[in-house]
């Protein structure tokens, strides 16, 4: 949610720049390094983070500690590799998304109708406009912007000494150089006044589906939270959940149906302001505002 506006998709670009290699290892180095050592890594972007993982062997921790502080340090930020990536982030677009049923139902046509700000309206997953306009010299201020040591958080666990971990990290971070940790955008979004609606057209998608989401309160407040989480558990989890028995089991107009709070499906993942979402996917004969008013019905039973 914190990239430049005219950037978008650019921490998801640059999650894929940090697997190219580093001042000390090449690209691919880091990948042999931790496969010979009997582990896996990878990485992830998520709306408000992006994080690196390794699960390796205890006795390969050092070796890990050197490789992601290498990178952290230094990633290679090249005309080559940022051309490189650049191309894979597209084809994961067109993959996933462009040529995929319901690719971006509902995760990236809901914010943009849910909330009015930049930060939490536009598509994480990037357009192709901004990717393709992305520069080196854009990367490298991206990384000296977000990958400060201030920005970061390094978690290591399993069966470690506490004190000789502790030693190898000072020994691997130590000298990265400090700086700032940037400064958040404003995620505050204006009260909605009205329901809003958009139709949106998937020539793939086999059966017409409905999305629909409420704001709900700051999840850092949990007692306001926590009630949203459950009743998203009661209205669509399992067989005699409210919403199952009335639409799929009963009026048998909806063929599939889920509910969930966060656009990425992880009610603990999430900052505010954030939603409770529904989904549905229903035959074609059947009209979605028939589908809306059993919804809104279950709800008013409550």
């Amino acid at each position: 949610r914190s990239e430049p506006q005219g950037r978008t998709g650019f921490a998801h670009l640059f999650e894929h720049l940090m697997f190219q290699g580093s001042a000390t290892l090449e690209k691919l180095e880091h990948f042999r390094i931790v496969q010979s050592s009997g582990g896996v890594f990878n990485g992830s972007t998520h709306l408000d983070y992006t994080n690196y993982f390794e699960t390796l062997p205890a006795n390969a921790l050092e070796r890990a500690l050197f490789c992601e502080a290498d990178r952290m340090r230094s990633p290679r930020i090249t005309e080559e590799n940022l051309a490189n990536q650049l191309a894979v982030v597209k084809e994961e677009i067109r993959v996933n998304v462009l040529n995929q049923p319901y690719g971006a139902f509902p995760w990236l046509q809901l914010p943009p109708v849910m909330f009015d700000t930049f930060p939490n309206a536009h598509n994480g997953y990037g357009d192709f406009v901004d990717l393709e306009s992305a520069t080196v010299e854009d990367a490298a201020s991206f990384f000296e912007r977000f990958y400060a040591p201030a920005n970061a958080v390094l978690s290591v666990g399993g069966d470690l000494d506490p004190a000789e971990t502790l030693a190898m990290i000072e020994r691997h971070y130590g000298d990265i150089p400090e700086r700032p940790a940037p400064k958040r955008p404003d995620f505050t979004e204006p009260d909605l006044t009205q329901e809003r609606r958009v139709r949106e057209v998937d020539a793939l998608a086999p059966t017409p589906a409905v999305a629909l989401a409420w704001r709900v309160p700051d999840p850092a407040d949990l007692p306001a939270y926590l009630p949203y989480v459950v009743l998203a558990e009661v209205l669509t989890d399992g067989d005699s959940s409210r919403l199952r028995q009335r639409l799929v089991q009963g009026d048998r107009i909806v063929t599939s149906l889920s509910g969930y709070l966060g656009f990425m499906g992880d009610p603990f993942d999430v900052r505010d302001p954030t939603a409770l979402l529904l989904q549905a996917h229903h035959p074609e004969g059947v009209p979605v505002d028939r589908v809306i008013t059993g919804i809104d019905e279950e709800l008013r039973r409550l």
